[in-house]
């Protein structure tokens, strides 16, 4: 009865709002920290300044924006972002294709502008922003390389096999040198301007590079949390507001499934963390091919929030799913459900999402992209700046 009893209180302290970031778990008796930002739900503007090549160390200007099939991002697109009622906006940014020279990693000053400006844009509209290291994890050695990502051909860094690796020593160095230049060029930016250390970390190129378990994921993990320590101390060491600034920082591959040996580093800052987790969930109905049209696993979505994730806000710590999305297999209507239980869980657990979109949408609904390939997550049609989708939007944003 006491159980029954203190959960309804934490049922009605969650809904109305009370108690802060102060908010007693009635469970564990812990700190219930609310969102260190009130970012709210938010897009992510994919396959665009994340757009990269591998296997060539020269600078590629700002051409690549466009290399992945993008237009050039245009304030009138970030307009319609924040005209829909998205309150965040993810900017993906791989920066291994903009080094200048490789004693100190220097980013090249004109990708730095470009970036400069799309946040500006962003901010402007009245939207909080996040920025990372996107696509610079590379495959430790060309065996393991699929498309030329080995850390022999690019600027970039690793999760190596083996914690005794010298690429381990390197990949820090490179992961520090971008988040110092990053740091300085965004010193006075206020806090609605949010750091994700890296995204989607893992062991390229291995048999468990996008899941596994036991002592491979623990032993990455322990890896990664080094990374991260360091690139968190960087930032606070550059000073001004990032003394204070919100950090997002992800586990092995971002997964709430592979957290084992994985931890938070210690903070000089209080509650300016941020768990970056992502979700495709469940993953044959979100990615994959057109086998999985019909959404008929809702208890993986519950297991998700209920479960998995509750396992980190009920330990006092904040979380946002930094992607999500289901992959366009002209399965509307079924779309429509998942969308409607996944952000309703998500509004429920007090957990921010952020909409991954590619631009692409398949041939069957219209669009320019293959059914099976698993990535159809277009939403906004960013040179009509109108929406795909907009039974699916709305769902996000009411």
């Amino acid at each position: 009865m006491k159980r029954r009893l203190f959960l309804i209180i934490g049922i009605v302290l969650l809904l109305c709002g009370c108690g802060g970031s102060d908010e007693l778990d009635p469970f564990s008796g812990k700190s219930y920290v609310q969102p260190a930002t009130g970012l709210g739900n938010g897009w992510n503007l994919g396959n665009t300044l994340d757009a990269c090549y591998y296997g060539d160390k020269s600078n590629a200007g700002l051409g690549t924006e466009t290399s992945w099939g993008a237009p050039t991002t245009t304030q009138a697109m970030i307009q319609a972002v924040a005209t829909k009622g998205f309150k965040t906006i993810r900017i993906p940014v791989s920066w291994h294709n903009h080094i200048t020279e490789e004693t100190n990693y220097t980013i090249d000053s004109n990708w730095m502008a470009r970036v400069k400006t799309v946040v500006d844009w962003s901010l402007a509209a009245g939207m909080s922003v996040i920025i990372n290291i996107h696509h610079d994890n590379m495959a430790e050695n060309a065996q393991l390389a699929k498309k030329n990502d080995s850390m022999s051909m690019n600027y970039g860094f690793c999760v190596p096999e083996s914690a005794s690796s010298p690429l381990k020593a390197k990949s820090r160095e490179y992961i520090v040198a971008i988040w110092k230049q990053v740091a300085a060029a965004f010193k006075e930016y206020d806090e609605r301007l949010v750091f994700e250390l890296l995204n989607e970390p893992r062991c390229v190129g291995t048999s468990y590079e996008w899941y596994g378990s036991g002592s491979p994921i623990s032993n990455a993990n322990k890896i990664i949390c080094e990374y991260e320590k360091a690139a968190l101390d960087a930032i606070r060491a550059v000073g001004g507001k990032n003394v204070s600034r919100t950090i997002m920082i992800p586990p092995y591959v971002a997964s709430p499934g592979t957290t084992s040996g994985w931890s938070l580093p210690a903070d000089t800052g209080t509650g300016k963390l941020i768990i970056s987790m992502h979700a495709y969930t469940p993953s044959n109905f979100c990615l994959g091919n057109s086998s999985g049209k019909t959404y008929s696993e809702r208890g993986s979505v519950d297991y998700l929030f209920n479960t998995q994730l509750t396992a980190w806000t009920r330990e006092g710590h904040s979380v946002v799913i930094g992607e999500m999305g289901a992959s366009d297999k002209n399965n509307l209507s079924e779309r429509e459900k998942w969308f409607t239980h996944f952000c309703g869980k998500a509004r429920d657990s007090n957990i921010s999402v952020i909409l991954w979109d590619n631009m692409t949408i398949a041939k069957e609904s219209g669009g320019n992209g293959n059914i099976n390939s698993g990535e159809c997550h277009g939403y906004l049609n960013r040179n009509a700046r109108t929406w795909y989708f907009p039974t699916l939007i709305n769902e996000m944003v009411k």
